[in-house]
Parts: C-alpha cells; sequence; structure tokens
C-alpha cells in the first residue's frame, strides 16, 4: 500500500498543479514513462527526488509511510445492504476492494474499497445503529462523495456504459470538470477531474 500511497501522491500534486504527465516529465528531466510509473507506485529514488524537485516538495512528502495504518484522517463510511454491490462498485466506478467480511446471511460486516489514496469503509446498514441506505429511504441521499479521477470523460462513458444511473452529464464548475451518478444503493458518486 505504501507504494501505491506514493504514486497517488504523485498524481495528486501533478493535478493540483494543473500539470499533464508530459509537463512534468519535461520540469522533472525524466520520461513519459517514467511519470506514469510513478503513478502507478514504482519509483526509484532518483526519480522520487526529480520529481519532487519538479513538484516543489519535500522528498519526503512522496516517501512518507502514514502513522494511521494507510488511511487518510477522514475516512467515509458507506452503509450497502446487498455485497453486490461491492462488486459493482469495482466494475462500473473503477475502485479496488481492499477487504470484505460477509456475515452468513450475506450481510456486510466490513469491507474496504480504495482509489488512489481514498478510502472508503462499507457497512451493512442497522437498525440498532439508525443507519440505512438511501434506497431504504425511498432515494433521499444526505451526502455525497466526491471524488477525482484521471480523465472524467472517460470515467462517465464506462460509468454509463455499465449501467450506472448518471443524475448529471459532465459539466465544468469551479475549476472542476465532473459528473454526478448514483450507485444501486443510491448513493451519490461526484467524480471530477482538474481543468487545466
Amino acid at each position: 500500500m505504501q507504494q501505491r500511497s506514493a504514486g497517488a501522491r504523485v498524481r495528486r500534486l501533478r493535478v493540483r498543479r494543473a500539470l499533464t504527465q508530459e509537463q512534468l516529465a519535461e520540469t522533472a528531466g525524466v520520461a513519459i514513462r517514467t511519470v506514469q510509473r510513478a503513478e502507478d507506485g514504482s519509483m526509484s529514488a532518483e526519480t522520487v527526488a526529480s520529481l519532487a524537485a519538479a513538484l516543489e516538495v519535500p522528498v519526503e512528502t512522496l516517501t512518507a509511510a502514514r502513522e494511521t495504518g494507510d488511511y487518510p484522517q477522514i475516512t467515509p463510511m458507506v452503509y450497502y445492504a446487498d455485497a453486490g454491490s461491492l462488486d459493482w462498485l469495482v466494475r462500473v466506478f473503477g475502485l479496488t476492494e481492499r477487504t470484505r467480511y460477509v456475515a452468513p446471511d450475506g450481510r456486510i460486516e466490513h469491507a474496504e474499497l480504495y482509489l488512489g489514496e481514498g478510502v472508503i469503509m462499507a457497512i451493512g446498514p442497522s437498525e440498532a445503529g439508525g443507519s440505512t441506505t438511501p434506497a431504504a429511504l425511498g432515494g433521499a441521499s444526505t451526502q455525497s462523495l466526491y471524488v477525482m479521477v484521471d480523465d472524467v470523460d472517460a470515467h462517465h462513458e464506462h460509468a454509463r456504459e455499465h449501467g450506472a444511473k448518471i443524475i448529471t452529464e459532465p459539466e465544468n464548475a469551479h475549476g472542476h470538470r465532473r459528473y454526478l451518478a448514483a450507485d444501486p444503493e443510491g448513493h451519490h458518486w461526484q467524480f471530477w477531474t482538474a481543468l487545466p
């Protein structure tokens, strides 16, 4: 996870500075493929030093292990009644499953999915805990996840082709290109890419 986290940090810093991979490669004096490998979490000490200098951050910003066990400071917990929704999130939205514990009755006890450095925890709704899904509330949603992706238009097309409910089409707003979709249980996911 630490290498993947370092790669996600490189990508996040590049996007925040509105740089393409080509521009970062040129500034760092490395090949474009080196930047691509770095964003996938594979980089030598020389590459780390070059990218840190180009991104104007200390080397430690790219290499430091998290003290929190690879969890971001805030990790959303999202309620899912159907374990099949986890497979859907992987197939349609491109998340990666890290952990899954399902009770013998099929209820999700605990699952973790990630995209880059972002993590969500998924658990089954609980009457005792007063939690449920938007679908169980007739579609009402009290929260939304705002998720950065490399190419929001390609992500939108993939999600549409795989049956995601598109709530708003891609649009430019507040320095981002974004769209809003709902998963099978009614949770809202807004995916975005920074505008150049």
